[in-house]
C-alpha cells in the first residue's frame, strides 16, 4: 500500500466519525514531491542557502506594512504559535511552509526548498562529540548579529510601531446577536492576554521574565568561535533521545497532550520538550558549561521572537522532518498517524488564522486540518537521523486501541515538593522484562511522564531528572548514568495549570545496566531537581521554595 493510498483510506475512515475534511488527497508519496528539503551540510544545498540569502535581504527591505516583511513574519509567531500542546507541529508546518513560498517569490527562484539542520550529526570539527551550528549559518546575512538587522529595540518600536497598530489583527466583529466573535485573529490574541499593541510591546521587550528583542550584540548566544551545543543539549538531541521520541505509536504521545485552543500550554512530548526545546534555548544564549553553572547570554532563539534569527527555520524543518519520519513509521507498521475519533475533529477545526502566502494576502486555508499533511506545499526531505525506525515492508492495518495501548506504572510519591534544596521523589515497580530489554529496536521504551504545578512565573526553571541516585544526590550532567535529561521551557507562559512533561529513560535505564547499577528486583526511584536559569536583564522573581509541586509520576512503556 503505497503512502498516498494508506491515508486516503485513513481519511475516509476519519470522516466516518465526524472529522473535518483533510487534504490527504494532495498528498505526495516519500521520493515523488516537487521539492525536495536536503540537510544543510549537503554540498547540493548551497544553491538554496544563496537563495535563502537573497529572500532574507529581501524580506529585510521590504516595508513594516508588508506583512512579508522579515519582522513581521516573526511577529506572526510571537501572536499565534503553540508550544506545549497537541497543535505545535501542524501551526509550524503551515508557518515553515508558507514561509517557503514567499523566499521563492522574493528570491527569485521557484525551485527553493528549506534546507534542514540535522542537529544530531556532529558538525563541529573542533569537537568530534558535540553537535554544532553549521558554520554555513554564521556567514554574512545567516546570522541576526549582522549589521542589515534592525541594531536597537527602540528602532524596532519606531519602524513598526504604527504598523503594527494599523494592521488587521485588532479588528474586532460580532455576530449577528451582537456578540463578540472570537473566532478573529483579534480574538486569538485575546485569548493569549494580548489586548492592545501595548501588550505586544510589553512582552517584546518590558517583561520582567526576560526580554524578546536583542541588540545585535546579542542577537544569537553561540557564536563561530563557540558553535557547539551544551552537554545537555547534545544529549536531548542525540539518537538516542531521537529514537526515544519516535517511538511511541499514538499521536498524543509523540506530539504534547491536548488543550482547548492552541494559545494553551499544557505540556509536552519528548520530540517537543527535548531536541525542540533545548536547542531553542541554547542556541538563544542559555547555555550549561561543564561544572553545571548556567548563563544566559542572551538571543532571539530563546523567546518568541525566535524567527528573527535565521536559523529557527532550518530547526523547524528539521522538527518538521522528523513528524515525516514518524508519520511514514506509523504507517508502515498499520498504527494511527493522527489523533483519532473527536479527538480528530477537535484537533482538525482548530483556526490558524495569521498566515499569508507569497504576495502577502491571507490563506484560504484556515484550520490545523489543512496542514495535518503536507498537501500542496509537495516537499519532501532527504533522508536523516532517525530514518532507520520506518520499515522497510509495510504491516497490516492495526486496530488503533491496540495500536495505540501502553503500558502505564504509576509512582508513589514520597516528597512532592520541590525545592532548592530537597528534590521531589517518586518509587515506581517495573516488570524485571521491561528493564531488561534494553536498547533493541523492537524492544518497549520507557518514559516517565512528570506532572508539576508550577508557579505562575515559572519560565526560569528547569528540571533534571534522574534515575536511582545514590543518597547524597548525582551529578546533574549526562556524564551521570543516573541523569536521564532537563525538563526545558521554551517561551513566556502564564502556568495556569499543572503541566506534563515526558522524558525517556532508555538511557539512564542503559547505562546503569552497564554499570551493574540497576537492580531488576526492587522498586525505581525518580527525583525532580530544580536548576534555576536567569533571563538576561530580567528582575529578580523568586518563585521556587514548596510551591512547584511533582502531581505525578507515571512511567510508560511503549
Amino acid at each position: 500500500m503505497s503512502r498516498r493510498a494508506f491515508l486516503k483510506t485513513a481519511a475516509a475512515a476519519a470522516a466516518t466519525v465526524g472529522s473535518a475534511t483533510l487534504p490527504f488527497s494532495s498528498l505526495h508519496a516519500q521520493g515523488t514531491a516537487k521539492y525536495r528539503r536536503l540537510n544543510v551540510l549537503n554540498p547540493d544545498a548551497r544553491r538554496n542557502i544563496e537563495s535563502y540569502k537573497r529572500a532574507i535581504r529581501a524580506m529585510l527591505a521590504l516595508p513594516p506594512t508588508d506583512p512579508r516583511n522579515w519582522y513581521r513574519i516573526a511577529l506572526t509567531h510571537t501572536m499565534d504559535c503553540p508550544h506545549g500542546n497537541w497543535w505545535f507541529l501542524v501551526w509550524h508546518r503551515g508557518y515553515i511552509g508558507w514561509f517557503e513560498q514567499i523566499c521563492r517569490e522574493l528570491s527569485g527562484d521557484p525551485s527553493f526548498a528549506l534546507p534542514y539542520w540535522d542537529w544530531s550529526e556532529n558538525t563541529d570539527p573542533r569537537n568530534p562529540f558535540r553537535p554544532s551550528v553549521p558554520s554555513i549559518m554564521f556567514e554574512d546575512i545567516l546570522t541576526p548579529s549582522n549589521p542589515a538587522y534592525i541594531a536597537q529595540y527602540k528602532e524596532f518600536r519606531v519602524r513598526f510601531g504604527d504598523a503594527v497598530a494599523k494592521a488587521s489583527y485588532w479588528k474586532r466583529s460580532y455576530k449577528p446577536n451582537g456578540e463578540f466573535d472570537d473566532g478573529t485573529q483579534y480574538g486569538q490574541l485575546l485569548a493569549r492576554g494580548i489586548r492592545a499593541p501595548e501588550d505586544l510591546w510589553f512582552d517584546i521587550i518590558d517583561d520582567p521574565r526576560g526580554q524578546f528583542f536583542f541588540d545585535l550584540a546579542h542577537a544569537r548566544g553561540l557564536t563561530k568561535e563557540k558553535p557547539g551545543l551544551d552537554e545537555k543539549t547534545a544529549k536531548a538531541v542525540s539518537l538516542q533521545t531521537l529514537l526515544d521520541a519516535l517511538a511511541p505509536r499514538d499521536f498524543l504521545t509523540f506530539a504534547s497532550p491536548k488543550t482547548m485552543g492552541h494559545s494553551g500550554l499544557t505540556g509536552f512530548g519528548v520530540l517537543e520538550g527535548q531536541p525542540h526545546n533545548r536547542v531553542h534555548n541554547c542556541v538563544g544564549g542559555i547555555f550549561t558549561d561543564p561544572s553545571g553553572r548556567t548563563t544566559n547570554s542572551g538571543g532571539f532563539m530563546q523567546a518568541n521572537l525566535s524567527p528573527i534569527d535565521p536559523l529557527f527555520f532550518l530547526h523547524h524543518a528539521n522538527i518538521d522532518r522528523l513528524w515525516d519520519v514518524w508519520t511514514r513509521k506509523q504507517q508502515a507498521r498499520g498504527y494511527p498517524v493522527l489523533p483519532e475519533g473527536s479527538d480528530l475533529n477537535a484537533w482538525s477545526s482548530e483556526p490558524f488564522l495569521f498566515f499569508v502566502d507569497s504576495k502577502g494576502q491571507p490563506v484560504t486555508k484556515r484550520i490545523a486540518g489543512d496542514y495535518a499533511t503536507i498537501g500542496d506545499f509537495n516537499y519532501d526531505y532527504q533522508p536523516g537521523s532517525g530514518e532507520q525506525v520506518v520499515p522497510m515492508t509495510l504491516a497490516a492495518p492495526a486496530a488503533s486501541v491496540a495500536a495505540a495501548q501502553a503500558e502505564r506504572f504509576s509512582a508513589q510519591i514520597s516528597q512532592s515538593s520541590i525545592s532548592t534544596t530537597e528534590p521531589a521523589i517518586g518509587a515506581v515497580t517495573i516488570p524485571s522484562a521491561l528493564l531488561q530489554a534494553g536498547m533493541q529496536p523492537e524492544a518497549p521504551r520507557l518514559f516517565a511522564q512528570v506532572t508539576i504545578a508550577l508557579p505562575p512565573l515559572a519560565h526560569g526553571h528547569d528540571f533534571a531528572v534522574l534515575v536511582n541516585a545514590p543518597a547524597g544526590g548525582a551529578k546533574i550532567d549526562p556524564s551521570s548514568p543516573h541523569y536521564a535529561g532537563t525538563l526545558s521551557m521554551f517561551g513566556h507562559h502564564v502556568m495556569h495549570g499543572p503541566v506534563t512533561f515526558t522524558i525517556p529513560l532508555s538511557g539512564a535505564l542503559a547505562a546503569m545496566q552497564a554499570g551493574n547499577l540497576l537492580k531488576a528486583d526492587a522498586p525505581m526511584s525518580i527525583q525532580v531537581v530544580p536548576e534555576q536559569v536567569g533571563a538576561p536583564g530580567a528582575a529578580a522573581i523568586h518563585v521556587m521554595g514548596a510551591k512547584a509541586e511533582v502531581l505525578a509520576i507515571v512511567v510508560q512503556a511503549h
